[in-house]
């Protein structure tokens, strides 16, 4: 508490006195009893308050200026305690209703204290700050009702912003912003490369040096997704303080904007399609670098021109008519155009034209863009010509065929004319494929189709099926015989020479006929026909031509249904294995079987080998049956050498097909292994023809078989066209001697001479030999004087299924 209120030095109050009233800012005093001392009068003059009257009022009634003076007092001798001398500053506004208005006044309070430091009194100055306050209230509404976002900035620091700054940046309050320092806001670098603090740090002292500075910056939001902002930087003074006053534009749309014009200008200048921009008179105002490339002509060439200056005068005018008016009507048109180059050629273009129009709907430009397509035009004829022909010899395709043969019967059946339809097939054509390969068969098939466009007339039709399959159409022929006359020329055509593979073949045609009106009235039908005839030429000896007679229909039909059988053939178990004895010529001991490929056609009976075994080549199965052979082979000498009986050797008969697959070699190794086999119990036999085939090919294949330890052995030998040179680097055991030599060795001294040459050709190669087809004792003992090694016929027994040579076994160990 203060112990006295009232000074006891009277001179020291007196200059309190004398201190207000010569005070030029208004001023008061204020004892610490609660009456007021002084009123000066600057203050009278801001108060409208006479210093008398004030003076006059009794303690408590004090004017409301004195107010912040007498809550001063009544903290003082509440005991508050404060430093000596303290000095407060308050910023109060303030009601004068003697001059009818209201200011805004700085309040400055000094306690005044006696000898003992105890305050007597309170000075209390005030100055009017009235038109400032006003003034910052005025910047303070402008700053918060900113529709961009507005910082002040001191000391590099955002110290104060309004809600639209919040609002743009996604924070929940300021208080989350202030303070902060502008890289704080930023990603960690600028798109200059600059890392944020340091940029910030360079564009605020520009804009301290220069007073004003504006540039682009990269801000993030809360959410740390960033935008592009303009920032204009302001120096400023704030109560006498530097501050920078800050404002931003969110430029994220400007800047999406600018990229996608410059993304146009990129798309217009690079554009792989010629791009056209005409005025809405039609004329030339900009091209792009393709136009110049694909047409040759500069844009100086082209300005101002209108853009039929290029075209060639091939486009038919209706194409131009449909133009204009989908420009009109729909403002969009495509289509096909031929212009032409600089350079003179013509060339086919795909267009794409819009209208551009201003909101009025009137046209202000035509954008054009064009792609050459000669190439694709030049694909469509060349795709268009392979469609109906066929890719190797140039002839009529099936479906092109049957359009020109339905074409051909309409006029000969308005005419009155007869028809022939002529299938043609190449005798013993696969053969020439599986020996010389396909390449050569193409040359074969390539000039068979010469030869039958040489020979027919420009009225008749030519066309390949196939493979080695041809059809011809006579058309026009009023003359009775006249198809017979042109197949045999046709005939004696095909069956001169050929040169194919470097050699010089011998093949000839099997022709099949079907005659308009007398065998058919259709295209199907005589088709169908034609081709039956065709298959009973070749089942007549080939080289044949054979008109279609009613009694081929039930061939063909035999035929179709034996294929469709054979599909089926091993799915259903119809297959089986019989076995033929091979014996020793010296002493007639068992050395092994051959495995013989058996049909058991569960309506047919028994199918011969002969029957099935070339369309199992033609339909594709012959790979599938030779596997399951050869695994029910070695199956079954595995049974027999379990129960002690049977064979040291199996033979099993390999197909051409067999052996041209990279499958072949993993499966017998997979069958021996499966079945518990030595490799040496295999004896895996092929045809002259086959090994002679693809010589290279089917050495390596025999080479890595033989390196398996499975026995080889050329099968038909004498039959085929070999060529000793390959056929001694073939890693083979023995020779097997065709039956059809030894049928007839005892009655024919050729084949005797081929027999005993065969049998010393295979002593001098080291090989043992074999002979098939032995049935009399007569063929036996020659053959065993000729040193043969092993015989096998029906001398020594027939094919018969396994179970019959188990019984006998079972019966007689080790029978012959």
């Amino acid at each position: 508490m203060i112990a006295s209120p009232i000074p006891q030095d009277t001179e020291q109050q007196a200059a309190g006195l004398r201190l207000v009233a010569q005070l030029p800012l208004p001023a008061l005093l204020l004892g610490m009893d609660g009456r007021l001392l002084a009123w000066n009068a600057p203050l009278a003059a801001l108060s409208g308050l006479p210093t008398a009257a004030v003076l006059a009022q009794p303690p408590g009634r004090l004017p409301e200026l004195a107010e912040p003076a007498e809550q001063r007092r009544r903290e003082l001798l509440a005991g508050a305690a404060t430093p000596t001398n303290p000095i407060t500053q308050l910023r109060r506004w303030f009601d004068l209703p003697q001059r009818q208005l209201e200011c805004c006044l700085l309040i400055d309070l000094s306690e005044l204290r006696d000898t003992r430091g105890q305050p007597w009194a309170l000075l209390q100055t005030l100055v009017d700050i009235t038109a400032h306050e006003q003034a910052n209230q005025r910047f303070l509404r402008i700053f918060e009702s900113s529709p961009d976002p507005v910082w002040i900035i001191e000391n590099n620091t955002f110290v104060n912003c309004n809600d639209a700054a919040v609002a743009m940046l996604g924070y929940a309050s300021r208080a989350e912003l202030l303070h902060t320092h502008p890289s704080e806001l930023s990603p960690s670098h600028q798109p200059c490369g600059l890392d944020s603090f340091t940029k910030a740090e360079q564009m605020m002292g520009l804009a301290t040096a220069k007073g004003l500075h504006r540039f682009e910056w990269v801000h993030k939001r809360a959410d740390g997704s960033v935008f592009d902002a303009e920032v204009t930087l302001s120096r400023m003074e704030i109560g006498g303080r530097h501050a920078i006053y800050c404002t931003w534009r969110d430029i994220s749309e400007r800047k999406r904007a600018e990229a996608t014009v410059r993304l146009y200008a990129t798309v217009f200048q690079h554009s792989g399609e010629a791009i056209v921009i005409t005025d809405e008179h039609n004329r030339i105002v900009a091209i792009n670098e393709a136009m110049s490339r694909i047409t040759g002509y500069t844009l100086e060439e082209l300005r101002g021109q209108n853009p039929r200056v290029l075209s060639a005068g091939q486009t038919p005018p209706e194409t131009y008519q449909e133009l204009w008016r989908a420009l009109s009507q729909c403002g969009y048109w495509q289509g096909e155009l031929w212009d032409r180059r600089k350079d003179g050629t013509v060339y086919a273009k795909w267009a794409a034209i819009s209208a551009c129009c201003d909101r009025e709907g009137r046209v202000q430009n035509y954008v054009a863009s064009y792609t050459d397509i000669s190439e694709r035009k030049e694909a469509e004829a060349r795709i268009q010509y392979l469609a109906c022909h066929d890719a190797l010899t140039g002839l009529l395709n099936r479906h092109s065929l049957e359009l020109r043969l339905e074409q051909a019967l309409a006029s000969a059946h308005r005419q009155g004319q007869e028809l022939a339809v002529v299938f043609l097939d190449l005798d013993r054509f696969k053969t020439v494929n599986d020996s010389l390969g396909h390449h050569a068969g193409d040359q074969i098939l390539v000039e068979v189709a010469r030869r039958l466009r040489g020979l027919l007339r420009e009225v008749d039709i030519v066309a390949r099926l196939g493979g080695d399959e041809f059809v011809a159409v006579l058309a026009g022929l009023e003359q009775p015989g006249a198809a017979a006359r042109v197949c045999e020329k046709l005939r004696e055509a095909l069956s001169l020479p050929y040169e194919a593979g470097g050699r010089r073949l011998s093949l000839t045609p099997s022709l099949g006929v079907s005659l308009y009106p007398q065998d058919a009235q259709d295209a199907e039908g005589l088709m169908r026909q034609a081709d039956a005839a065709m298959y009973h030429a070749k089942a007549s000896g080939r080289n044949n031509t054979q008109f279609y007679r009613p009694e081929f229909t039930a061939l063909s039909t035999e035929r179709l249904e034996l294929e469709r059988d054979l599909r089926l053939a091993l799915a259903a178990q119809q297959f089986t294995l019989h076995y033929q004895p091979v014996v020793a010529a010296a002493d007639g001991t068992l050395e092994g079987m051959e495995a013989l490929l058996r049909w058991q056609h569960p309506q047919r009976g028994l199918v011969s080998p002969l029957d099935f075994i070339p369309l199992a080549e033609e339909l594709g199965c012959i790979e599938a049956i030779g596997a399951w052979v050869l695994d029910e082979a070695c199956r079954q000498l595995a049974a027999w050498r379990r129960a002690g009986v049977g064979p040291r050797r199996i033979g099993v008969n390999v197909s051409v097909h067999q052996l041209r697959s990279a499958a072949l070699h993993g499966h017998v190794q997979q069958c021996l292994q499966r079945h518990g086999l030595p490799a040496d119990g295999l004896v895996l036999e092929i045809t002259e023809s086959a090994a002679m085939a693809q010589p290279e090919q089917s050495i390596r294949c025999l080479q890595a078989l033989r390196a398996l330890g499975v026995n080889l052995s050329i099968d038909d030998f004498g039959t085929g066209y070999s060529s000793l040179a390959y056929l001694k680097l073939l890693p083979i055991q023995s020779l097997k001697l065709d039956r059809s030599f030894v049928r007839d060795l005892e009655r024919d001294d050729n084949d005797a001479a081929i027999c005993a040459a065969t049998l010393a050709l295979a002593r001098t190669l080291g090989l043992r030999s074999v002979a098939e087809g032995v049935e009399t004792e007569g063929q036996r003992r020659f053959l065993e004087a000729q040193g043969c090694t092993l015989l096998q016929g029906y001398l020594f027994g027939r094919p018969e299924p396994a179970a019959h040579w188990t019984a006998q076994w079972g019966a007689a160990p080790n029978p012959t």
